[in-house]
């Protein structure tokens, strides 16, 4: 509320008036948007004067650029009549309305007694001047007792006020004949209404009391207001529901109830409890559908639902569906959701926790054990079986294996060797891998009958005279055939390179999510490429709820605070643990080389630096040096100058005016001198190289080609129509051998383990694309240690960025393995200067 500064001219016999005017509930005389613009007026401290006289009260309104008008307001037959300076007659009653706020707060602040002389009227001058503070007589002494009443109703505490007579009769002391009382007793009226205000009660002239709705304000009341009360107007009376409330709040213990409501649900049962003694159901279905904070329940007082509480009833109340809350129906699976860790308690009944407790066993001790196919490896067959135990547990798994173990074939083990019978099942995977998938099957499980879902083929449910089938669908055939999911029954249904749907606004997410299946199988070897909400969508295909709402989700994870964020995490493991079978090469790949990684600082030449450093000058005068405001209010720009950046310490060639040789490029020289190297050694060398930049790898082709006359180069970018064709040829030439790769056309799909030199032009933001790249040389069938090169230009962006990345790698490896994205910039570079400053060597 803006501070008050207006000018009050007014005199007590007036006040007194307006005080009996103002008590008759004058707000039900004006319309709700009157009364609306008024209160806007008086809360900016419009009022700039008020004069009262007997007879009206001028209101004064200073407007933007000192535009001024008056209102003047008249009781007329009991009501208040408005006359205005201005045309415009809503304006001129919004000032009355804001007046007569004035007018209640001018009552309310005058405590002192106010002195009563009926047979002497003030002098003119009086109305036009303001009053002098003079000596007060002291109060006449009241020939009647004043007692209060506080009652506690659902709606919060009642207050009334009352005349107690020798006789012990009683009379409500506020009435519509207020004004014409003795002064001490409109004193005690005037300086009650001050003081309920001031603790949040508001008068009901129909009823004649005072409400305090305001449940966080009752405490406050009991604690601070009431002595004080009792000081100025003796005891005050409490009825039982208000005694319960002056004992202070008190938490509730919510526990959920539940047990196996048959099938693959269970039911859940909502009991609140206050001590000993448990509420009803009408109370507890009152307090979980208000949530946090503090209410009033009738015959306990007042209780609080904490923050984790109600947030954990939000959580479930978004996974369920319509119906009561009271007793809901869910998912088994529902057992492990964040609710038991967040000041809740989950009580299970017999059958559902002996199925708790049952799918945390070893998949290798599971009943009804089959014999597996001996070319799994063992950590290939734990997967399968893995797999089979969460279906027979009705949940649905994320396979996380690192890239290169393997992930497509312990899925067709699991389709061939537990099938859901009479069903089809259903395989989304990127484009470029659905030749993969045919292969695959067809080599290992050539029984399994595959179709591919496109324009001219689309799904066919089994019946008795047709063989169920393994349908592939590219995420992008799957989008645009989501009409044909409504009719369509899956008995698996697995998204491959599940990351493709860390979008959860995407139309190919809502696809994904659209798919009916007995059992929901995700892969990805990097579940969280940018951010924790990548996560969140994963498990929203795998088992809807879950992880609760997005939203709250999303609070957490980017929570400012780090301890709680931290405390999220570990919760977050926790729960996702029976879900997510996760190995990397160093545990289970015992059989593969070893793989070296280094990072090759690469030096940088004149006209390197020319180019850098123009581009960072021209990009900090458009962008400013405030790295938040660009990346806020200028993203495209901003990332369009750390690309141009970032190409520059690759090949100044590729910005465009820039004139110049590839072999003038620093970064460039480097990789000639140590493919030299790789392929001076014994034996047959391959080497792979991988880019962002396809010009980039347009430019190298002929330039390799010129220093090494006798060596094959192939190439496998976006633009490569059979992209078996290159890496069949890389994989089976029996001579050295080069491959172009640009990172996103190469980094899923293929496999290229006949090369042992791995080199990284432009190293990638996010390290998960780049392990995804790598581990197409790094995976199974390997049969030479892999050397990795990073190949990073001294003193530029790229050297900050992969600075960064060793720093931040342990943020969601104790996840699953993954990093942030480049809102982590944010986190550690003050301004673009320090982000992208040239540094000497």
């Amino acid at each position: 509320m803006a501070t008050r500064a207006s000018s009050r001219v007014y005199n007590p016999f007036a006040l007194e008036i307006w005080f009996s005017n103002v008590m008759a509930g004058w707000e039900s005389y004006f319309a709700e948007a009157d009364l609306d613009l008024g209160r806007e007026l008086y809360r900016e401290g419009k009022i700039s004067g008020l004069e009262l006289s007997e007879k009206d009260a001028i209101v004064h309104c200073t407007f933007a650029r000192k535009d001024t008008c008056y209102s003047v307001i008249e009781w007329v037959d009991g009501r208040p009549q408005v006359r205005a300076s201005t045309d415009d007659q809503a304006t001129g009653r919004a000032v009355a309305v804001a007046g007569l706020y004035e007018i209640e707060e001018l009552i309310a602040d005058e405590i002192e007694p106010l002195p009563y002389e009926p047979k002497k009227k003030p002098r003119p001058e009086a109305e036009s001047r303001p009053q002098r503070k003079e000596p007060k007589p002291a109060p006449e002494r009241p020939a009647r007792k004043f007692r209060l009443k506080v009652e506690g109703v659902r709606a919060g505490l009642r207050l009334t006020a009352q005349w107690l007579h020798l006789d012990g009769t009683r009379e409500t002391a506020f009435r519509e004949d207020a004004g014409r009382l003795p002064s001490a007793e409109r004193e005690l009226l005037v300086r009650l209404t001050g003081m309920a205000k001031e603790s949040g009660f508001v008068f009901r002239p129909g009823s004649h009391d005072f409400l305090l709705s305001d449940v966080e304000r009752i405490p406050p009341f009991f604690s601070h207001a009431r002595p004080r009360w009792e000081q100025r107007f003796g005891p005050v009376e409490l009825d039982l529901e208000a005694r319960h409330m002056a004992e202070g709040v008190r938490a509730v213990s919510i526990i959920g109830e539940a047990q196996s409501a048959g099938g693959a649900n269970m039911r859940l049962n909502w009991r609140f409890r206050l001590g000993d003694r448990w509420l009803d159901p009408e109370d507890a279905e009152r307090l979980a559908r208000a949530g946090r904070g503090t209410h009033v329940i009738r015959g306990l007082g007042l209780v609080r639902i904490a923050e984790e509480q109600s947030g954990a009833l939000a959580d479930w109340r978004v996974a369920a569906a319509n119906g009561s809350v009271e007793a809901q129906t869910w998912p088994r699976y529902m057992v492990f959701s964040l609710f038991g860790d967040r000041g809740a308690e989950l009580d299970l009944k017999g059958e559902l926790k002996e199925w708790r407790d049952s799918l945390g066993q070893r998949a290798e001790d599971a009943p009804e054990q089959k014999r597996l196919p001996d070319f799994l490896r063992p950590y290939q067959a734990h997967g399968v079986r893995w797999m089979a135990n969460l279906r027979e547990h009705d949940c649905h798994g994320l396979l996380a294996d690192e890239m290169g173990l393997g992930k497509t074939l312990q899925v067709l083990t699991l389709l061939s060797r537990f099938p859901v019978t009479g069903q089809n099942s259903l395989i989304v995977c990127p484009a470029s891998v659905v030749p993969v998938w045919q292969s695959e099957a067809a080599h290992w499980y050539p029984d399994l009958e595959t179709a591919v879902l496109s324009s001219r083929e689309s799904f066919e449910q089994p019946d008795l005279f047709r063989k169920p089938k393994l349908w592939i669908a590219s995420y992008t055939q799957l989008r645009r055939h989501k009409h044909l999911l409504d009719d369509a029954e899956f008995g698996y249904a697995v998204l491959d390179e599940a990351q493709q749907i860390k979008n959860p606004d995407a139309k190919v997410t809502h696809a994904c999510c659209a798919i009916r299946a007995q059992c929901r199988i995700a892969l990805t070897g990097t579940p969280l490429e940018n951010r924790m909400l990548d996560l969140w969508t994963i498990f929203r295909f795998l088992m809807p709820g879950l992880l609760g709402s997005r939203r709250r989700f999303e609070d957490m994870a980017e929570h400012r605070d780090a301890e709680l964020r931290g405390a999220f995490e570990e919760r977050l493991r926790s729960q996702i643990a029976p879900f997510v079978l996760r190995r990397e090469k160093d545990s289970v790949g015992t059989d593969l080389p070893d793989k070296v990684e280094m990072d090759l600082i690469c030096p940088i030449t004149d006209i390197q630096r020319q180019a850098y450093e123009s581009l960072l000058a021209r990009g900090k005068e458009e962008l400013g040096q405030d790295l938040q405001a660009a990346m806020k209010h200028q993203s495209m720009h901003f990332f369009s100058l750390l690309t141009r950046l970032r190409q520059v310490c690759c090949d100044p060639g590729l910005i465009p005016d820039v004139d110049a040789e590839l072999d003038q490029s620093g970064k460039i020289q480097a990789l000639l001198t140590h493919l030299e190297e790789a392929l001076e050694g014994k034996g047959t060398r391959k080497v792979v190289i991988f880019s962002q930049f396809v010009k980039l790898l347009k430019r190298l082709k002929p330039l390799i080609r010129r220093e090494f006359p006798k060596l094959s180069v192939m190439e496998l970018t976006g633009e490569t129509k059979d992209r078996a064709k290159p890496v069949r040829e890389f994989q089976e030439n029996e001579g050295p051998a080069v491959i172009l790769v640009s990172l996103r056309a190469g980094g899923t799909g293929i496999t290229l383990h006949a090369a042992d030199y791995v080199f990284l032009l432009d190293p990638w933001w996010n390290p998960a694309v780049e392990n995804q790249a790598v581990d197409r040389v790094h995976r199974i069938g390997q049969r030479h240690r892999v050397f990795v090169y990073r190949m990073i230009t001294q003193g530029t962006i790229e050297e900050r960025i992969q600075h960064l990345k060793k720093e931040k790698r342990e943020l969601f490896e104790n996840t699953l393995g993954s990093l942030g994205g480049a809102s982590d910039l944010l986190e550690h570079f003050g301004d673009i200067e320090e982000l992208a400053k040239l540094l000497d060597a």
